[in-house]
């Protein structure tokens, strides 16, 4: 398989999934088991991907799917739990629908929005430009919203009103962030088409504004630290795990919670992570902030 496809494939299994649930609804000999075949399919990939990454980052569709080790372990991370978690799934809503808490409609809507968020969660660790990324993220925040109020009972909505009120803050100075450092790139003449880029971003961190890439990297820390559940910004997590179908609690607690970190954990631009690179200059880490605690694990 070329690598083109295997970076295509764990975004588009899940979707086609989600598209068959769309279309022929929730079967239980059919279709309920064709998100577990497409989290195998994306575990796959992952495999592959991290093989192949090995010597040097892969990319397609013009750079803007990239993986590297970190995002192929993350990516494995990420199949390793949706496989188990989807393959519960059709027990887990022939319960429900026996117990009288679940509809023909509940589980289409069930079977959509679980494959959208696997697929958006393999969008954001494969994103080589940070704008994609943020948009996975939200797409991520708004699947979740709804399968946390999937029972559509007095708690569910409340959990999933709490989560898409402090998710979407979040998300929000995450994206004033990225506009920050866009900023700071274009007045480091980085151009207008990698200006967002990882890898074009880690080429010209010397030359970007400290100060702007501070207060950018502050931002985008508290941003995608609160879809993390990053305290104090996990006010959103008792309630959202406690109302959320099991299999969609598993994928949010192994994944959702994990792979915000990543921007903030990486650099994306060549497979060692940030933290065991020897040089200090990059445009999300300014020397002076890599100061104790901080050094272990983001320097």
């Amino acid at each position: 398989m070329t690598t083109t496809a295997l970076l295509i494939a764990p975004v588009g299994l899940p979707l086609l999934a989600a598209a068959s649930h769309a279309v022929f609804g929730w079967r239980r000999t059919t279709t309920a088991w064709s998100g577990a075949a497409a989290a195998a399919g994306l575990l796959a990939c992952a495999v592959a991907l991290a093989v192949g990454t090995v010597d040097q980052p892969r990319t397609a569709l013009g750079g803007l799917l990239r993986a590297d080790a970190l995002s192929a372990y993350m990516l494995i991370v990420i199949g390793a739990v949706a496989l188990p978690a989807l393959l519960a799934s059709p027990g887990h809503l022939a319960a429900e629908r026996a117990a009288g808490h679940a509809t023909a409609a509940d589980a289409r809507r069930y079977g959509v929005l679980t494959q959208t968020f696997v697929a958006a969660m393999a969008l954001a660790v494969l994103a080589a430009n940070l704008g994609v990324l943020w948009v996975a993220v939200e797409a991520t925040t708004i699947c979740t919203a709804f399968l946390v109020g999937h029972r559509r009972t007095r708690h569910a909505t409340e959990a999933a009103w709490k989560y898409v009120v402090i998710c979407s803050a979040g998300i929000a100075l995450a994206f004033l962030g990225i506009v920050l450092l866009n900023f700071a790139a274009r007045h480091a003449h980085v151009p207008s088409s990698g200006a967002l880029d990882w890898a074009e971003l880690a080429r010209h961190a010397a030359a970007l504004d400290a100060d702007v890439t501070r207060v950018a990297v502050a931002l985008l820390v508290l941003g995608f630290g609160t879809k993390a559940g990053l305290a104090p910004l996990h006010a959103w997590l008792p309630d959202a795990h406690s109302q959320a179908p099991a299999p969609v609690s598993a994928l949010m607690s192994e994944c959702c919670c994990r792979w915000p970190s990543t921007p903030s954990c990486g650099s994306r631009s060549s497979p060692t992570p940030r933290w065991a690179s020897p040089s200090p200059a990059r445009c999300w880490r300014p020397s002076h902030w890599c100061r104790w605690p901080w050094r272990r694990r983001c320097c």
